[in-house]
């Protein structure tokens, strides 16, 4: 088709830059699903196709709709585009699911009750709204958790995700009660566990919930997807008027749809015929949010004249990278086949690397990240991906003490988490109770947990301690305050003195005594949320690195390493993040810790068909150099390797650093840590 295509001056550099394969899939019309591969080129072919159907195929920018996922992802596209076909000519709608229906929502909102200038509340906002009418609710007429106590955090989150799940399948308040009953009617006949209390409770809850937003005239994200959705699906004019407002779809991502997503991007290009949707079934990772990958993989077949083109050539990583990514995931039988490879050169083969420690294990990475970093590799080109972020830790310590700049990427730093922050204030205010230097320390937890110190009474001891030239913790005593601030805060500096002076303690144990005696840890106690529970935990954590130390000073200079140097956030840092977080990003050298299949997968995995998937997709993220690691023993427990490591082929593995070959007998993995870090101690890293 395309050899006949007249093409456009503006079109042709667009089209030239292309593989065949990627301008077959960008020229097409119809409906055309575009299975593209990790690396692939995905966006710049969505892009082309944007662009064929403005430049070649004479379609209006203001009727191509174009959805994504991110509001990042929308931008770059619309960038893309605006390059390719000029100032002004990205189409009007392009963006996010959310955006574009709140936009559908805005123009006839009495399909979702509401009227005009309507709010629309964020995912805070809904937690706060069902936390108010769970609190409402006497207790004894709360259904009993699997876990926690009824009205705690946990069942509130629970709550209010359950009432996300049921708008994502459509279900109103008014169809709640049998969806529900029948849910749990198929569970028990399947003999699953299900919650039906909880269920049931959620039933009326969803009704109170939905009743006040109504009252509010107010809809959640949940609402400005479902209502559109179930207005073009029971109204025949609403669906044909806006079908034919558009002349094509496009959508991105596409094996992340949910059930709502998907119907809403059925209907809305029904009039046209013109679906075009882009996605790697292989990559589907995000069940959890409720994607639900048979879209992707029924596609054909809820189209029978859909045509379907496949992008393989990859043009990040190398061969090994590539064929042992291909054979991990080739063990996902539902997967539609598809093979990758490209014209790199096969590259070094993946580094499978065990070790018996996970201190090991990290002081190795890190040893290793150094030594390529004296080669000439850049902080930023390198990643290190794990399955869970609590697994960063050991990570982070083995980078501090290498002296290696990291950046967590998505999440707060160790050493940032506010618990850790005020255990560290309460050290140093121990350590220098009369320092003038302590007084940011005093100010951070004097009020932690509250003493009844009010700004006006902080600005009371600021001015004594300027006054008369001493630290704020000193100038309590000096200050006239309330009686129960000063009864609170005299208190606190006692037993912050006291403590201080032991210095026959380890600084761990320092730690753990200012905590508990300054009622740290029973403020901690007395909140349910998952929060104050990962609080304690890592409170927990940084007590045995303090425990390392006999001076406070050296466990602050040890902790003010992992901020880095100062400068531009992500820029020569190495980077730190999560497998989900990795996705559609790539590093010349990626670091893949603790492949253990207690885990990755885990012992309670769900879907082990996505968890392999997960597989593939952080493996897939390295360009150059790929090193998969697992321990003998982690955190006390006993491990196993992933069994994701037996799917890789001899040939494209190694059980030691690359760049050891050529010289004689392959050292163990500690005896190549310790030759290692020698060659780093001589280059002064």
């Amino acid at each position: 088709m395309s050899a006949a295509l007249s093409i456009p001056p503006r079109l042709a550099p667009v089209l030239d830059d292309l593989t065949p394969a990627q301008r077959a899939a960008a020229l097409a019309l119809g409906r055309v699903l575009v299975l593209a591969g990790a690396g692939t080129g995905k966006t710049k072919t969505l892009t082309a196709g944007v662009a064929a159907r403005i430049e070649l195929y004479g379609m209006e920018p203001s009727r191509i709709l174009c959805v994504t996922f991110t509001n990042k992802a929308a931008r770059e596209m619309r960038e893309r585009i605006t390059r390719a076909c000029g100032e002004g000519m990205a189409p009007s709608w392009l963006g996010t699911f959310h955006a574009l229906c709140a936009r559908q929502l805005r123009a006839e909102p009495d399909i979702a009750h509401l009227r005009p200038g309507f709010d629309i509340r964020d995912a805070d906002d809904t937690l706060a709204i069902v936390r108010r009418l769970i609190k409402a609710t006497p207790v004894e007429q709360l259904p009993r958790p699997e876990e926690g106590e009824p009205g705690d955090a946990r069942q509130i989150a629970k709550m209010a995700e359950r009432i996300s799940r049921l708008k994502e399948d459509l279900v109103t308040p008014e169809m709640a009660g049998h969806h529900v009953e029948a849910m749990i009617a198929r569970a028990h006949a399947q003999k699953r566990f299900v919650d039906d209390a909880g269920w049931r409770y959620v039933v009326g809850l969803y009704g109170r919930y939905q009743s006040l937003l109504r009252e509010q005239n107010a809809a959640d994200f949940g609402d400005l997807l479902m209502w559109p959705t179930l207005a073009m699906l029971h109204n025949d004019a609403y669906r044909y008027r806006w079908s034919r407002r558009f002349t094509a779809v496009m959508a991105d991502e596409f094996q992340d749809v949910n059930r709502a997503q998907f119907l809403w991007l059925k209907m809305i290009s029904e009039v046209s015929a013109e679906f075009f949707a882009v996605g790697d079934d292989s990559q589907s990772i995000y069940s959890w949010r409720g994607a639900k990958i048979g879209f992707i993989r029924g596609f054909s077949k809820e189209f029978p004249d859909a045509q379907t083109f496949k992008l393989e050539e990859n043009f990040r990583s190398t061969g090994h990278i590539l064929d042992a990514s291909n054979a991990i995931i080739a063990q996902d039988q539902s997967r539609i086949p598809k093979t990758l490879y490209t014209r790199k050169g096969a590259g070094q083969p993946v580094e499978v690397l065990q070790f018996s420690y996970m201190s090991e294990e990290a002081d190795a990475i890190a040893a290793e990240i150094g030594r390529r970093a004296a080669s000439g590799c850049a902080w930023h080109d390198i990643a290190v991906i794990y399955r869970q972020n609590r697994l960063s830790r050991a990570i982070e310590e083995a980078l501090i003490q290498a002296r290696v700049p990291y950046e967590i990427v998505g999440d707060v730093g160790f050493y940032q988490r506010v618990a850790v922050k005020d255990a560290l204030a309460l050290l140093s205010l121990a350590a220098r109770p009369d320092d003038r230097q302590s007084d940011e320390a005093f100010r951070r937890v004097a009020n932690k947990p509250t003493r009844g110190l009010g700004a006006k009474g902080l600005g009371a001891i600021e001015l004594r301690a300027r006054d008369q030239d001493i630290s704020l913790l000193a100038a309590v005593s000096e200050t006239r305050l309330s009686q129960k601030a000063a009864v609170a805060l005299g208190e606190f500096e006692r037993v912050v003195r006291e403590i201080g002076a032991q210095e026959d303690l380890t600084v761990g144990d320092r730690m753990r005594l200012l905590l508990e005696d300054t009622g740290y840890y029973d403020m901690l106690r007395a909140d349910d949320s998952d929060e104050a529970a990962t609080q304690m935990e890592n409170l927990a954590e940084l007590a045995d690195v303090a425990d390392r130390y006999r001076k406070i000073d050296h466990l602050m200079e040890h902790a003010s390493l992992a901020s880095g140097a100062p400068g531009e956030k992500g820029k020569e840092r190495v980077q730190l993040l999560t497998m989900h977080r990795a996705k559609g990003l790539e590093f010349r050298h990626v670091f893949l810790p603790a492949w253990e299949d207690n885990l990755f997968p885990g012992t309670n995995a769900r879907n082990l068909d996505e968890e392999r998937r997960l597989a593939y997709v952080a493996l897939t993220r390295a360009m150059e150099q790929a090193t998969v690691t697992s321990c003998d023993y982690r955190q006390g427990t006993s491990s196993t390797p992933s069994r994701f490591l037996n799917d890789i082929p001899p040939g494209n593995r190694v059980s030691h650093w690359n760049w050891q070959v050529g010289q004689g007998a392959i050292p163990s993995t500690r005896s190549a840590w310790e030759q290692t870090r020698r060659e780093l101690d001589a280059l002064g890293l």
